[in-house]
């Protein structure tokens, strides 16, 4: 894994993993459009408390996520995304572990949270099996017309989180 410069690819991988209909991930069900453009992608590489992180295969980008450092603690673990050829391989597992140890090395993090389209139950069963567990809290759905149209009522996120100090990590679970 490394940090993301401002790059076509990591938008590309992003923006192709959610349109997708292929994968176990996918928010195509529930949401259309591109979620995120380039400028949105420069952004969160840009942002001071916020890095981008890649992993490669080569020259092809195969996974992407997001770490933003919310103070007390906290990182908001996000923009997670693996190509669906290399899913069901342990890439992502892979991805959520480097991913919290950076937390906890770079921004002290004790907390890793991460937030779930509510009907994504498989997903949201993922992160329970890598340590992940339900908060009480949940998030209104950001629509919009270009980036996030809903296709289904009521949609909202779930929030999970992890606690990072018990000395394990992602990659220990299976």
């Amino acid at each position: 894994m490394k940090p993301a410069a401002p790059q076509p690819l990591s938008l590309r991988l992003f923006q192709e993993k959610v349109a997708s209909q292929k994968g176990w991930t996918s928010e195509a069900d529930f949401v259309g459009g591109d979620r995120i453009d380039q400028s949105g992608v420069c952004e969160l590489i840009a942002a001071p408390n916020s890095m981008m992180l890649i992993l490669t295969d080569g020259m092809s980008v195969v996974a992407c996520c997001q770490l933003e450092a919310r103070g007390h603690g906290t990182v908001y673990f996000g923009t997670f995304a693996v190509d669906p050829g290399a899913q069901a391989r342990g890439v992502g597992r892979r991805v959520l572990a480097e991913a919290e140890r950076i937390a906890a090395t770079r921004y002290g993090a004790t907390t890793l949270k991460i937030s779930v389209l509510a009907p994504q139950n498989q997903l949201i069963s993922y992160y329970e099996r890598q340590g992940f567990h339900r908060t009480s809290e949940t998030g209104p759905f950001p629509s919009d017309p270009i980036f996030a149209r809903p296709l289904v009522d009521d949609l909202y996120f779930v929030l999970l989180e992890k606690d990072l100090t018990t000395g394990t990590n992602s990659d220990a679970h299976a």
